[in-house]
């Protein structure tokens, strides 16, 4: 009697875990992927509990460089899709590759353990027990555990995290009351945003400055823009040279709006895509401060030691990384971020593997489609090709690789930038294994 194969377990079915699977599948192995809410798209799945997204929430990059490498977006829909837009896409995306059979909904994952000397895990399912797998594919995402900031004190009025935002209504009304947003990031400049238009007065804090893009400069997407700046081969300082300018007679610079000048240079921070927030600093709708220093009641005391009192404090402070049903070890874990290659692979086990780990500089998902590939080719070299298998190891530890995928950029020391990569250098990068792979694993058939 032949033994069935176990299957690959993938864990999220959210935009990584979708294309995971889908790649999984489409190399011949067997996989199953657990999903703990009810249906598929993970943070785009606006209401559950897997979601952060507002209502208002659409792509800060374009539908070209966010879209799987092989299923692009509808060219009828704007440049920059909406979050019910984005669902529909994965829905599609998962009925298309017809990944629904293989998608078991409210399948929380309870833990994860190495199955033994022969490699592959054993995954715990709440109220539905344990089962072994040949690999593990973690696409559980990196924006649910809602990262608090330290302030000393305790705030006396409505105090939320940026993840409990949906509306200017829910899960309280902004309208009249008095707003203080606490966030340079994307999240926070666009909740300053749409509060300034309902609140009676709105204060946005930021620690340091940034710089600010649009969406669009002279009627095509910014980050298009950027990318043919990449494929012509120009030089870094020439790119920032040139998308300085560019951002400069389109929105302006920080400066020019009474804003800090940065402390870093253009990309070394994660970018800022908003259309809306000069234009409302400009007009006194919001009003820039400083960082916060502690609470005292319904009084904020700010860095430079001013006072302010406030009905809502909303915390757009980022996310951690929670992964509480597996071993740290198991991903060698140094202060909270997996030390993997290319924020992907483990460096020895050829069973393991995240997707979707990285914070580009523009869309995403088609960065994670190429992960999948690459990681369901290291599944599929497993078991046909050592020599597949071998020269993915030699990869994994020549080293080196982290800092190419950031194009050269030195990104600032914080732990929300741990993750950063230039997404042109990284899309090389995954296309770099996916052809060494492919040239290896076609000599085995």
């Amino acid at each position: 009697m032949t033994l069935k194969p176990r299957p690959w377990c993938v864990i999220g079915a959210g935009p990584s875990g979708l294309t995971a699977l889908k790649n999984l599948l489409a190399v011949g192995l067997p996989a199953v992927c657990l999903e703990r809410e009810a249906g598929v798209g993970g943070n785009w799945n606006f209401g559950s509990g897997a979601s952060s997204v507002f209502a208002s929430t659409r792509l800060i990059s374009s539908k070209t460089l966010t879209a799987y490498t092989d299923f692009p977006m509808p060219r009828e829909w704007p440049t920059h899709p909406n979050h019910q837009q984005c669902l529909e896409y994965l829905r599609a995306y998962a009925a298309h590759w017809q990944l629904l059979p293989h998608i078991r909904p409210h399948s929380a994952v309870k833990s994860v353990r190495p199955a033994g000397r022969d490699g592959g895990w054993v995954v715990e399912v709440a109220e539905q027990g344990a089962f072994a797998c040949a690999g593990l594919v973690i696409a559980s995402g990196h924006n649910r555990e809602p990262l608090w900031p330290e302030i000393p004190g305790t705030f006396s009025g409505s105090l939320l995290h940026a993840c409990d935002y949906k509306s200017p209504t829910e899960p309280l009304p902004i309208g009249g009351r008095r707003v203080l947003v606490i966030g340079g990031g994307n999240s926070g400049c666009d909740i300053a945003v749409e509060c300034s238009r309902h609140a009676a007065h709105t204060v946005h804090s930021t620690r340091r400055g940034y710089f600010v893009a649009p969406r669009q400069i002279r009627g095509r997407p910014a980050d298009l823009r950027l990318e043919r700046l990449l494929k012509m081969g120009l030089p870094l300082w020439l790119r920032r040279f040139l998308s300085l300018r560019a951002i400069d007679h389109t929105i302006g610079l920080p400066w020019r709006h009474g804003l800090p000048q940065p402390d870093h240079r253009l990309w070394e921070a994660h970018p800022v895509i908003n259309d809306s927030l000069y234009e409302c600093i400009d007009s006194g709708r919001i009003v820039p401060a400083g960082g916060v220093k502690g609470f005292e009641g319904s009084t904020v005391v700010f860095a430079d030691g001013t006072r302010e009192a406030f009905d809502i404090v909303i915390c757009a402070t980022g996310y951690r990384l929670a992964l509480p049903w597996i071993d740290p070890e198991s991903l060698c874990m140094r202060q909270g971020i997996p030390q993997l290659f290319l924020n992907m692979l483990h460096p020895q086990r050829d069973d393991i593997a995240i997707c979707g780990l990285i914070q580009p500089d523009s869309g995403q998902w088609g960065l994670t489609d190429l992960q999948a590939q690459v990681i369901a080719r290291m599944a599929l070299a497993r078991t046909c090709s050592p020599a597949a298998s071998a020269w993915l190891y030699r990869q994994r530890q020549a080293g080196g690789s982290e800092e190419r995928a950031r194009g050269g950029i030195r990104h600032i020391n914080t732990p929300r930038h741990a993750l950063e990569v230039e997404h042109f250098t990284y899309r090389r990068q995954m296309q770099r294994l996916i052809d060494g792979l492919d040239r290896r694993l076609r000599k085995t058939r």
